[in-house]
């Protein structure tokens, strides 16, 4: 990152171990670092060594804990944090986030031969009407954001849809935070140096101040938290958002009550239909190949945001999506009943947002920070 854009966001920048301030090292103070890397007096904090010198890096007032710059991106996560060897600690980072920070670095962030991300390739349906409807939904996202000085996209990924780009619109600076350095990477070649700030960090300790950001975006992101801490990445979310400003959530529930419904009624009626004509055996419907690589994935219910989110915030329950996957590539089709199925979902979600949010398949939270009185 040039660092004139740094300076502009580095005020706002904290150490995720002792939440204080950040600043920039000088060269001199680079070139002791980078001895003591040598010498094997400074580890990252999970033991590992640094396996290269640092060209740039940000520091703690007394320097007790470093954290390197490469590549224009920020490495801000508390394991690997450069301290004395006498202060390695063991490795904070659980087995589902390994399983998470694994699944992007190697496989969901990794382009296809057609050049789409491995993810995209896997949890999305393919077909154009479906990419219509989806981008329908991400445009929903969008207008849920005002503009001001700094958008925060937290799990940002490599930014990895078109419409997503266009949520920096009424931004000066957008924060990508994200568990991945590859998907790091891949969002600084879409935003450039001078639009985005790229920080390597953890949701449920983001390593930032308070009251600091306009606006923030986690989407399709907090079902991947490890279950037990994902109201600490909500609450996160909501710390560093400014007074007076929003919080915007996809989420999807463990269970949709439309959905589960929908099928089981639809199961029931195709069993009579194939036993009237003969048995004939249904529609094969489109779905993510099986064979691809797992991600830990732990969706909860309505009773936990009513309890740890709608209990605690000012919060607007909306919808992304009141379908699944699973109905998307078995029900809609750009012709006949399909199309007329997709035609009514839009309209029921467009008319009844917050019925669809509550009872569809992925909901939207949008947190409105209280104002300072």
């Amino acid at each position: 990152m040039k660092p004139a854009a740094i300076d502009q966001c580095v005020e706002i920048l904290r150490c995720p171990i002792t939440g204080q301030t950040l600043s920039i090292l000088t060269p001199d103070e680079l070139a002791g670092i980078n001895r003591l890397l040598e010498a094997r007096a400074k580890l990252h904090r999970d033991g590992s060594p640094a396996r290269t010198p640092l060209t740039a890096a940000l520091g703690t007032p007394s320097r007790g804990e470093i954290y390197r710059i490469e590549e224009s991106i920020v490495w801000l996560l508390s394991d690997l944090a450069l301290v004395d060897a006498g202060a390695v600690q063991a490795a904070a980072i659980t087995a589902e986030r390994k399983v998470v920070q694994s699944f992007y670095d190697e496989y969901g962030w990794v382009k296809t031969d057609g050049g789409l991300f491995n993810d995209t390739a896997m949890f999305t349906d393919p077909r154009a009407f479906a990419r219509d409807y989806v981008t329908c939904c991400n445009h929903r996202i969008g207008r849920e954001l005002p503009g001001g000085r700094y958008l925060l996209d937290v799990a940002s990924g490599p930014i990895p849809h078109a419409e997503y780009l266009g949520f920096s619109r009424h931004y000066d600076i957008r924060i990508c935070v994200d568990f991945s350095i590859r998907a790091l990477r891949e969002a600084r070649a879409k935003l450039g140096d001078n639009a985005g700030l790229y920080v390597l960090g953890d949701i449920t300790k983001l390593p930032l101040a308070s009251d600091a950001i306009d606006d923030v975006i986690s989407l399709h992101t907090i079902y991947h938290v490890p279950r037990a801490e994902q109201t600490t990445a909500v609450n996160e979310l909501v710390r560093v958002t400014k007074r007076g400003g929003r919080v915007v959530i996809v989420y999807v529930w463990g269970k949709s009550v439309a959905m589960h419904l929908y099928f089981g009624l639809r199961g029931t009626l195709g069993r009579i239909k194939r036993a009237l004509q003969g048995n004939q055996p249904p529609m094969k419907p489109w779905q993510p190949d099986p064979s691809l690589p797992s991600l830990y994935f732990s969706p909860q219910d309505h009773d936990w945001f009513v309890r740890d989110i709608e209990a605690r915030y000012p919060v607007r329950l909306k919808v992304w999506s009141a379908v699944s996957t699973a109905f998307l590539g078995r029900f809609f089709s750009d012709r006949g009943l399909g199309r007329l199925t997709l035609t009514t979902v839009k309209w029921l979600e467009n008319r009844f947002p917050r019925l669809a949010g509550r009872y569809g398949q992925y909901p939207m939270f949008v947190i409105e920070k209280p104002a300072a009185r």
